[in-house]
């Protein structure tokens, strides 16, 4: 009988030990995003526009279909980019005054959002040649292609290269390649670029050359950084051009393309 009442003793005890813990899990308000690109090449500037999703909730990211967005040139000529719904907006035959400035702007529930970019003047690529490999790195073997171009002299010059290979696009942040002329300034670049995997014969491999502002060339090498797993603790968002707290980049780029056919 002692030893029963202990027990129960022992129970009531531990009950009374407990206590409800309230985990606070208050979320940061959301935040614009805004995906801004001006393509000197068609003459189109598309803008995307977005809240930050919950951290919780594995739903797409709510889109922005009332905001207010113009682009404004160097002589201080703003026009409106409108929008087509699902939170995009664009404007078509806008025509780019290369080695100018432009400003990107987005008015959403009273608040203004400001990016500036320059538009730099578009670099020539030469024709992409290739090279066969009997492998490396543990790839099978295969052919590497090269970027080749004349780096202009007495600029410093910014770049992003996008690879299209057969009917797949690489033009993902973290799958954009960069280079810079921090080294080579006025040299002829002739660099391979790879995609993980030697390309094979038959394979059609294409280059989109982008001549870009520094700010987004910092953007991308840095996001690129985040999304292919920085050791960071904690890494943050890249810098961006836009101000006002908001996420996302504007860029006004030139554009350049070869095409190649691997035989």
């Amino acid at each position: 009988m002692k030893k029963l009442a202990y027990i129960l003793g022992l129970i009531v005890l531990a009950s009374s030990c407990q206590k409800v813990i309230d985990v606070d899990l208050n979320e940061a308000n959301q935040t614009i995003v805004i995906e801004g690109n001006y393509t000197g090449e068609d003459s189109t500037v598309r803008v995307s526009v977005s809240l930050t999703s919950s951290y919780f909730n594995n739903d797409p990211s709510p889109t922005v279909d009332n905001a207010i967005v113009t682009i404004t040139d160097q002589n201080g000529i703003s026009t409106v980019v409108p929008s087509i719904g699902n939170g995009q907006y664009v404007v078509t035959g806008y025509a780019p005054t290369y080695g100018t400035s432009y400003t990107l702007s987005v008015v959403y529930e009273g608040e203004t959002y400001n990016a500036a970019c320059l538009m730099p003047q578009p670099v020539p690529l030469d024709p992409i040649t290739y090279q066969y490999f009997d492998g490396f790195f543990g790839n099978d073997p295969g052919y590497a292609t090269f970027l080749n171009f004349q780096d202009p002299e007495n600029t410093t010059d910014f770049y992003q290269i996008v690879i299209t290979e057969n009917s797949t696009t690489y033009g993902n942040i973290d799958q954009i390649q960069t280079q810079d002329d921090a080294l080579t300034n006025g040299n002829y670049i002739t660099r391979p670029l790879f995609l993980g995997e030697l390309s094979e014969l038959g394979d059609t491999i294409s280059y989109e050359f982008r001549t870009v502002d520094e700010v987004i060339f910092n953007y991308t090498f840095q996001a690129a950084d985040i999304a292919g797993g920085s050791n960071s603790a904690a890494p943050g968002n890249p810098i961006t051009n836009w101000d006002n707290g908001a996420l996302g980049y504007f860029n006004a780029y030139g554009v350049s393309r070869d095409t190649v056919v691997i035989q």
